[in-house]
Order: structure tokens, then sequence, then C-alpha cells
């Protein structure tokens, strides 16, 4: 049965795709700034300061998570889920 072997593995990979979708809708210097917090302290909150801890957190509210919860959901689903509904993604 090696198909079904793969079937977590696609549901990964469809899982990132509509992570990097909303991801690329932050605009860009909000994305360049977040990308040079993380690098700077490695990616380990200890190594932050506050604000730094703060301008990420905003940046983060920035991509709408009830939009990226239902997207993942609609991913992962292999068939559709009854009253999700889903919209066309819009660049802001």
């Amino acid at each position: 049965m090696p198909r079904f072997r793969l079937v977590p593995w696609l549901i990964v990979f469809a899982a990132l795709r509509v992570l990097w979708e909303h991801w690329s809708r932050v605009e860009e210097q909000d994305r360049k700034r977040a990308a040079s917090i993380i690098g700077a302290s490695r990616g380990m909150p200890h190594k932050m300061s506050g604000k730094e801890r703060s301008e990420l957190v905003d940046i983060a509210r920035r991509v709408d998570p009830v939009a990226l919860g239902r997207d993942l959901a609609d991913a992962a689903s292999p068939f559709r889920v009854p009253g999700l509904k889903t919209k066309n993604p819009t660049k802001r």
C-alpha cells in the first residue's frame, strides 16, 4: 500500500501552499522585517527584545486567522466540509 504513504505528504504540501499564499498577502516590508527579526534571534523568542516580539505579533495579526483556518480546513479535507464557505483570495 505505498500510495497511502503519500497521502500525509499531500496534505502537508497543500497546507504549505495555503500558508505561502496567505503569507504573500502581507506587505513586503513587513515580511522582510519579520525575516530580519527571526534571523537575528535565530528564531528564539528569549533572544528578542520586547519591542521585536510585539512587532512580530503585529505582523502575524495581519494574516487573517479566520480565512487561514478556513483555507487550511478546505485544503486538508478530502471532500467538501459542510458549512465551510471558501472565498477567492484577494491581494491587499
